[in-house]
C-alpha cells in the first residue's frame, strides 16, 4: 500500500509511465465521478499504478507544502537552527543545511504580521508603483513571534514546530518574490521604482 500512496513529482521509465498513464486515463473520469475533489486525478494515478502492479519507491524528503502534512520533507526544515530559518535557500545551502528540492506553496502561510498566499498576490505585483512585499523581521523564532494572521487578521498562535515551518515558507516566498520584483524594477522603472516594503496581502 505504501508504494502506491504517491503524488508528484513522479520519476519513471518511459515504458512504465506509459503503462500507468494508459490505465490512469481509463480510471480518472470514473474516480472523479465517485469522488469529485481536487485530488481525484492523483487518486486515479495511485489506483492505476496499483492495478498494473508498478510499485513506487517513495521519497519523503523531496517536497514540503502543508505545514502539518505527513510524508513531506519537514524534518529537514525542523533541523535548521532557529537563527538560520529565515535565510535564503542559497545561504542555507551554503551553511550546509540539507533542504527539500521543491516548495509547493499551495497553502496559506504566515509569521508575525506577514501573511502569504499565492491566491492573494495582486496581478500588478511586478510594476513600478507597487511596493515590495512585507518580509518577516529577523526574530521569527522569538516567543513573541509565535503567531500568524489569517484572513480578517484573525490571530492564530503557533506551536514551536509550526512556527518554524511557517517562518521558513513565509521568508522564502516573500524574499524570492521581492528579489524578482527588484529585478523587474531595476530593468524597467528607472528612478520611479517603488522599492519600499509595504505590500500586506491582508489589506
Amino acid at each position: 500500500q505504501l508504494h502506491y500512496q504517491v503524488g508528484p513529482p513522479y520519476i519513471a521509465e518511459v515504458s512504465d509511465m506509459y503503462t500507468i498513464v494508459k490505465r490512469w486515463s481509463e480510471l480518472v473520469s470514473k474516480v472523479h465521478a465517485a469522488k469529485p475533489q481536487l485530488l481525484a486525478e492523483m487518486y486515479a494515478y495511485q489506483l492505476a499504478a496499483s492495478d498494473v502492479q508498478l510499485p513506487h519507491e517513495v521519497v519523503n524528503t523531496m517536497m514540503v507544502s502543508g505545514v502539518d502534512a505527513y510524508g513531506e520533507g519537514w524534518a529537514l526544515i525542523d533541523k535548521i537552527p532557529d537563527e538560520d530559518v529565515c535565510d535564503s535557500w542559497i545561504k542555507q545551502k551554503g551553511k550546509g543545511h540539507v533542504l527539500p528540492t521543491f516548495l509547493h506553496f499551495c497553502q496559506s502561510y504566515g509569521i508575525q504580521d506577514v501573511f502569504f498566499s499565492k491566491y492573494m498576490i495582486p496581478q500588478d505585483i511586478f510594476s513600478c508603483s507597487k511596493p515590495l512585499m512585507l518580509e518577516p523581521t529577523a526574530n521569527v523564532m522569538a516567543k513573541e513571534s509565535a503567531y500568524k494572521l489569517n484572513t480578517g487578521r484573525r490571530r492564530e498562535n503557533l506551536e514551536a514546530k509550526f512556527q518554524k515551518r511557517h517562518a521558513f515558507v513565509t521568508c522564502a516566498m516573500t524574499s524570492a518574490i521581492n528579489e524578482a520584483s527588484l529585478f523587474f524594477k531595476k530593468h524597467h522603472c528607472g528612478g520611479d521604482a517603488n522599492i519600499k516594503q509595504g505590500l500586506d496581502l491582508l489589506n
